[in-house]
């Protein structure tokens, strides 16, 4: 079915209690894979690309790619432009059919974050396209010394319900990601999510929330996260983590200890056969699966 609105998307599952799971594809073939894996499933999915990933393919290959294979599945399917701070590589996501756009300005004093993602939010409406903005400081466990630290940290930058309704409603933004104690980056289960500080935000901004960093949240926590009120998780690490150890084991099995000479042809099938039931388990956890059929009516 063609592409949809994140934002319309991600409203379905706030009425309806599970969230939507943003996957952050590298390449063509895992694109395809988690198309593939949302349609075996019955889910809706986000597409999430970021600068590096549009810098290595470009606009006009991925956005092809995203809205054939989307054309053939009987599931919603959008595109999102992840952690941007460019205004140029957002425009340049707008012309070429993003569905919704992620401007990053939780780096900014709050004053300048609020004008800038503004800015975005007026750029994105003429093309039919949600924002989603970051408001606190969710970190990068690659920041840190260790695990400790890092909880130390990101829980200094934590984001409040007063604030996050002020942001709101001076930005006019679709989807909110704020800061609760998930941390980007981590493929790891170690993060100490605030469910109560979620719930609190989710009723005060009457918005869909996603939640950064969701490698990283132990499954029962995402589950209470989704309860509480998230309803767009992103996930990167984890997956990418099973997608680099299936393309380990594919070279090996296939090559058969040849390495250099072994037959390319076959690695994307049998990495897929490998990362896909990876990819069904999240739709699973955060109960998106069967909900394609409810939500295309």
């Amino acid at each position: 079915m063609p592409l949809i609105n994140t934002a319309a998307m991600l409203q379905h599952a706030r009425k309806n209690h599970y969230a939507v799971v943003g996957f952050e594809p590298y390449s063509i073939d895992q694109i395809q894979l988690v198309i593939e894996a949302a349609s075996e499933e019955s889910a809706p999915v986000i597409l999430q690309l970021w600068s590096e990933v549009i810098v290595s393919w470009g606009f006009k290959l991925l956005v092809s790619a995203i809205r054939s294979l989307a054309e053939e599945v009987p599931i919603p399917v959008s595109i999102h432009l992840d952690h941007a701070t460019d205004i140029n590589l957002i425009q340049g996501a707008l012309d070429h059919g993003f569905t919704s756009v992620m401007y990053d300005g939780s780096a900014l004093p709050f004053k300048d974050n609020v004008e800038m993602t503004r800015r975005v939010v007026k750029m994105a409406r003429p093309y039919g396209a949600s924002v989603e903005a970051e408001l606190g400081i969710i970190g990068f466990i690659g920041d840190f010394k260790n695990v400790d630290e890092a909880r130390i940290e990101i829980a200094r930058h934590l984001t409040d319900a007063a604030t996050a309704v002020q942001f709101v409603q001076e930005t006019g933004i679709d989807i909110l990601a704020p800061a609760v104690g998930s941390i980007h980056g981590c493929s790891m289960p170690i993060a100490l999510v605030d469910v109560p500080r979620i719930r609190e935000i989710a009723e005060a901004i009457g918005i869909p929330l996603a939640l950064h960093g969701g490698s990283g949240v132990p499954e029962d926590t995402v589950k209470q996260a989704v309860e509480a009120g998230i309803t767009k998780l992103n996930i990167d690490a984890e997956i990418r983590a099973v997608y680099i150890r299936a393309l380990r084991k594919a070279v090996d099995e296939i090559g058969k200890g040849e390495r250099d000479t072994i037959d390319l042809a076959r690695c994307p099938c049998k990495i897929r056969e490998d990362v896909k039931p990876a990819v069904k388990a999240i739709f699973r956890l955060v109960g998106s699966n069967g909900k394609a059929p409810p939500l295309i009516k």
